[in-house]
């Protein structure tokens, strides 16, 4: 599995939200397209400490030729004490040998780990929802996992592509906490190349019509925190789930308003609607305004083919 120079910075940037720590269960041994210079550039521009350990290079020797660190090297550096491996086989030496498709998760897996990282392998394995169940269960409570998976335009690659709907939806109805879900435009040089990142979390259910993202290759970056009530379960796609609660059919309870939005604490539509509470009728005022201004924005943004979601930048 690979974790690309973005794919790092990503990762650089959820310790900054949050330092790591403990034990990292990695899908795979991971190949690492950073150097330890990059590295610390990444730390010093998000004020992320790195642990004062001794750097090692890469064990293929066209990599190390690069500069680039060794899998466990990285993981040292940015905290964790140990790093183990899962993978189908033991062909490169992985500490836990299981199939991802198996429905019983070994005791020895069950709740073990602070992190665990997917960096490009549930899309190859048959039985996705079983993946997702075990990379859950295998969580420590407040451990995370990360996922980073094509969505888009990348035939043949694995079984499958995924929306970012799958991990909103799957995380939201196991009762974790999303922290982080972007869709990323990755370029031709997907290892070392930049990428270009959008936010799905402050845009939920922006439905997409079939065709209008642009033909680029895309990717979707996730992080969820285990709660302890958290628990795998069988989610609905929260895009009908809403629309079936529009019309009271998924619980019963009445239509939720044509005019309600989405309004993240902090963001411009919260301010405003904050400013004008006091008032029913400027708060319907302001949602319907603020509905017509979204709707204009993410017409404007499927015409260039990209996502209608708060644009993050560039990795």
């Amino acid at each position: 599995m690979a974790l690309s120079r973005a794919a790092v910075h990503l990762l650089v940037r959820e310790a900054a939200r949050r330092p790591f720590e403990g034990t990292v269960l990695t899908l795979g041994r991971q190949h690492v397209y950073v150097t330890l210079g990059e590295l610390k550039a990444l730390a010093n521009r998000y004020g992320v400490s790195l642990k004062n350990v001794e750097p090692r290079i890469h064990r293929d020797p066209n990599l190390a030729a690069a500069g680039f660190l060794a899998d466990d090297s990285l993981f040292e550096l940015l905290g964790f004490t140990q790093s183990v491996r899962l993978d189908y086989s033991s062909y490169e030496a992985a500490e836990h040998v299981f199939d991802l498709n198996s429905p019983q998760l070994p005791s020895e897996l069950t709740q073990q780990f602070d992190l665990v990282l997917d960096s490009g392998t549930i899309e190859h394995v048959f039985d996705i929802a079983m993946a997702l169940r075990h990379c859950a269960e295998m969580l420590k409570p407040g451990g995370r996992v990360v996922h980073l998976t094509p969505s888009s335009n990348c035939v043949e690659h694995g079984f499958y592509s995924v929306s970012p709907t799958l991990f909103a939806d799957f995380y939201s109805a196991s009762r974790f906490t999303l922290e982080s879900l972007y869709l990323c435009r990755v370029p031709r040089d997907l290892l070392r190349g930049v990428w270009q990142t959008y936010d799905y979390l402050k845009a939920p259910n922006q439905f997409i019509p079939i065709g209008m993202l642009s033909g680029d290759t895309w990717f979707t970056f996730c992080v969820a925190t285990r709660e302890p009530t958290s628990h795998a379960q069988v989610p609905q796609q929260s895009f009908y789930a809403s629309a079936w609660n529009k019309h009271g059919e998924a619980t019963g309870e009445p239509a939720a308003s044509k005019t309600d939005v989405h309004a993240p604490p902090g963001s411009r539509a919260a301010l405003a609607l904050g400013a004008v509470s006091r008032s029913r009728t400027l708060t319907r005022i302001v949602r319907g305004v603020i509905s017509l201004w979204r709707k204009a924005i993410n017409a404007w943004r499927l015409r260039r083919g990209t996502p209608p979601y708060p644009e993050i930048g560039q990795l």
